[in-house]
C-alpha cells in the first residue's frame, strides 16, 4: 500500500535541500509529470554517480528513541538499495546531513554491509559484526526499524531477513529477539505489543527538531478491532503521545471528529470547528493525510472542520482531497 501510492504521486519533495513547505504538495505546480520511480531498484538508464531524487531514509533521533522518514538524495550505482543502507551508517555519507538536522544514523559506526541478495519480493541482508554495538535494547529496536522500513521503501522488497557474517541473526545483544522474516507488519516505534488486540494503527505524532522547525514519527499503536481503524488512528491522533515520550499532540485534545466516511479511496473527515483556528494548520494536515493513508485502500483525504473547506495560512480554501505527500516529513526544517 504505501509502496503503490508512492509511485502514483507525482510530487518529489526533498529535505535534502532544505524542505517544502506544506503548499508545495497540497498543490503541486507539475501535475502531468510521469510517476516517479524512485522506489524501484532499478529506476532506468542512470550513470554512476548521478542522484536518485527523494529516497527515504529512516533514521534516529539525535536522542536515540525514535525511528523517523527523512528524503536524501543517494548517488545512483549498481545494487542502489545496499547504497542506501550504508546511508544509515554512523559516520556514514549521510552523517552530515542528519546532523544538521538534529539526527543521526541508527546503525553503529563501522558496520559494513557486507552483501544482499533480492529475490521475490525478499531481501537477505548480510551484516559485519559491528551492527551488534549496541547501547541498549532501544537502540536495538531502532536498527531493525530502520533496515526493515528503508529497505521495504524499494518496490522490490517487501521482506528482510538479518545476518552478521553468514548467519541468521535470531537475537539481539541486550535481548531484542530478531524475528527470521521481517516486514512493515511489525510496526514501528512500537511502544507495546499489539499482539493482545489483533490490529494496529500508524499514526504520525509531531516532534521539535534540535535543528529547528517540526518533524512527524510514525508510532504504531494497538487499537480495538471493534473500531474503524480510519476512526482509530484519528482517535489515537487526538489522544496524542504517551506522557514522556519526548513527543507533542498533532490536534489539541479538544477537537472532535464530527464524520468520517469512506469514499472509494477518499476518506473524508469533518473535524470540529475549532481546526479550522489553529495556528500549524499544517502540521494538521500533514499528519492526519500521512496517518490515513497509511491504512490499506485509502490514497485521499478531503478534510474539512464544521463541514467547511479548511483555509490554509496562504488564503489557499484545500477544497480537493489530499494525496500523501511523496516525503514523510513534508514540513520546513
Amino acid at each position: 500500500m504505501r509502496k503503490a501510492l508512492c509511485l502514483l504521486l507525482a510530487v518529489t519533495l526533498l529535505v535534502a535541500v532544505g524542505g517544502c513547505g506544506i503548499m508545495d504538495w497540497i498543490f503541486p505546480e507539475d501535475k502531468d509529470k510521469d510517476p516517479d520511480e524512485q522506489n524501484h531498484e532499478h529506476p532506468g538508464p542512470q550513470e554512476e554517480g548521478t542522484a536518485v531524487r527523494g529516497r527515504t531514509l529512516y533514521v534516529a533521533d539525535m536522542h536515540g528513541r525514535w525511528c523517523l522518514p527523512v528524503t536524501y538524495d543517494v548517488p545512483w550505482e549498481e545494487g542502489i538499495a545496499k547504497a542506501v543502507l550504508r546511508h544509515l551508517v554512523e559516520g556514514g555519507p549521510a552523517q552530515q546531513f542528519l546532523e544538521t538536522k538534529g539526527l543521526k544514523a541508527p546503525i553503529p559506526a563501522g558496520t559494513v554491509i557486507l552483501g544482499m541478495s533480492i529475490k521475490d519480493g525478499a531481501c537477505i541482508v548480510d551484516f559485519s559484526s559491528e551492527l551488534l554495538q549496541t547501547a541498549d535494547a532501544v537502540h536495538e529496536q531502532l536498527i531493525l526499524d530502520a533496515v526493515t522500513y528503508t529497505l521495504t521503501e524499494f518496490a522490490t522488497i517487501d521482506t528482510v531477513s538479518i545476518r552478521v557474517n553468514g548467519k541468521a541473526l535470531t537475537k539481539m545483544p541486550h535481548g531484542t529477539p530478531v524475528d527470521p522474516v521481517l516486514s512493515r507488519a511489525r510496526g514501528i516505534n512500537v511502544a507495546a505489543s499489539p499482539k493482545g488486540t489483533g490490529a494496529a494503527v500508524t499514526v504520525y505524532m509531531r516532534m521539535d527538531s534540535l535543528a529547528g522547525g517540526t518533524l512527524l514519527v510514525p508510532v504504531t499503536r494497538p487499537v480495538s478491532m471493534a473500531v474503524e481503524p480510519a476512526r482509530a488512528a484519528l482517535e489515537q491522533l487526538i489522544g496524542g503521545p504517551d506522557p514522556g515520550a519526548g513527543l507533542k499532540p498533532v490536534l489539541p485534545a479538544s477537537v472532535r471528529v464530527e464524520g468520517l466516511t469512506l469514499e472509494g479511496n477518499t476518506a473524508a473527515v469533518d473535524f470540529s470547528p475549532e481546526l479550522a483556528g489553529l495556528d500549524d494548520l499544517d502540521v494538521v494536515v500533514a499528519a492526519v493525510v500521512l496517518s490515513l493513508t497509511e491504512l490499506p485502500g485509502i490514497e485521499r483525504v478531503r478534510l474539512t472542520a464544521g463541514g467547511r473547506a479548511l483555509e490554509l495560512p496562504d488564503g489557499s480554501i484545500l477544497a480537493e482531497p489530499v494525496v500523501r505527500p511523496a516525503s514523510a516529513n513534508p514540513l520546513v526544517f
